[in-house]
């Protein structure tokens, strides 16, 4: 997948990044290590394939996948902070398409029963820089996003499959109300990025909580919605995943 024409967001993106290197408050006024590891229950509708057939025709319904991440935050001007962030997005269902269908070369005719295998996990390394730093907070930066998935389909008969290997720029922001001498916060994440008729976006919001401890561990909840519209070197979707996510964090 070739990138090219990225968003006039990613221009806005830079200007940003810009004004926080001018800025005093480029980082944490100590280094710090947050860490989390958690479950969404994901939704799927949409389409997917060239020709195309809706997702629930496939099978594909609910389904819990895994993500975990750690940030590091330094007092160090200039230089941004890094958040590293896995992503295992996959489901294997089985369906009877009312349409013909392809994620590849072959093609699936109407009436078949499917079983459709999707990978859509992907690696996130996210590049920042603190605006503000205190009981509000608020992160501005740049990810980049590896894709390594996979399409697949087969029936008695026949089995194609398509390889996701896509490496892509994303906007980050972050924003947090943190409730002083409380533990608690609550915050919005996101990433995003459109360029030649594609879409991929991602945000969560959600409530956290922090035990007051030597090594503070805490619980997470909210709600988080994946968008990805690919219609690039052969890849075709048209996915929305949305569903509630809890997790277990920790800082320190």
């Amino acid at each position: 997948m070739k990138l090219c024409k990225y968003s006039p967001i990613f221009s806005l993106s830079t200007s940003a990044l810009l004004l926080a290197m001018s800025s005093n408050s480029l980082a944490d006024t100590v280094f710090g290590v947050y860490a989390g590891a958690g479950v969404w229950q994901a939704d799927y509708s949409g389409e997917l394939g060239n020709p195309s057939v809706n997702v629930n025709e496939l099978g594909l319904k609910d389904n819990n996948n895994n993500f975990y991440y750690i940030a590091l935050e330094h007092p160090v001007p200039f230089f941004p902070n890094i958040k590293l962030q896995q992503n295992d997005i996959s489901s294997r269902q089985t369906g009877t398409i009312n349409n013909s269908f392809s994620v590849g070369n072959i093609n699936f005719p109407a009436g078949s029963k499917v079983t459709t295998d999707i990978d859509l996990s992907y690696t996130d390394a996210a590049l920042y820089y603190e605006l503000l730093d205190n009981w509000l907070n608020l992160d501005l930066g740049v990810t980049l996003r590896k894709y390594s998935g996979h399409l697949q389909a087969e029936s008695i008969q026949i089995t194609d499959k398509m390889d996701i290997d896509i490496a892509v720029p994303l906007a980050y922001a972050r924003f947090q109300f943190d409730l002083p001498l409380t533990g608690f916060s609550a915050g919005f994440e996101g990433n995003y990025i459109s360029y030649d008729g594609n879409d991929l976006a991602d945000y969560n919001a959600k409530v956290s909580y922090l035990f007051d401890s030597a090594l503070d561990l805490g619980i997470e909840v909210g709600y988080r919605a994946l968008t990805a519209n690919i219609d690039d070197d052969g890849v075709n979707t048209n996915l929305d995943l949305k569903g509630p996510y809890a997790a277990a964090i920790f800082h320190f």
